[in-house]
């Protein structure tokens, strides 16, 4: 993900020395084209729909939540609720961000994926 003037951009391509990026929003055709560190090189198009701070608040909120649940053992709850005293979001972002209870299950199986598994046999 590439945040460029309130824009998300998706990668597209990598080459040896050029990252590929195209808007996130389906309908948009603007691309953007940045050295391997991400240094912006060009970009083409005009945008066809309104720059979204908002959601990119909430994507930074929940990969500090994710990797939190993910480094620690603290409750799931706990970690949302702290995360969210936090973080200083915008009367726009609060109304869209996510319920604890919507994050629960993807948060749970980045955790599970963590945990390694109990062996089937004992044969090592």
């Amino acid at each position: 993900m590439l945040n460029i003037n309130n824009f998300i951009f998706k990668l597209n391509k990598i080459t040896s020395t050029t990252k590929y990026y195209r808007c996130e929003d389906s309908c948009c055709t603007v691309t953007a084209r940045t050295d391997l560190e991400d240094i912006i090189l060009n970009i083409k198009g005009d945008h066809c729909h309104p720059p979204e701070p908002e959601e990119i608040q909430i994507r930074t909120f929940k990969q500090v939540v994710k990797a939190r649940a993910i480094s620690e053992s603290t409750s799931i709850p706990q970690i949302y609720d702290e995360e969210a005293a936090r973080i200083d979001l915008s009367t726009l972002s609060i109304a869209a961000l996510p319920s604890q209870r919507e994050l629960g299950s993807t948060l749970n199986k980045a955790r599970r994926l963590q945990t390694l598994s109990i062996p089937n046999s004992q044969l090592f």
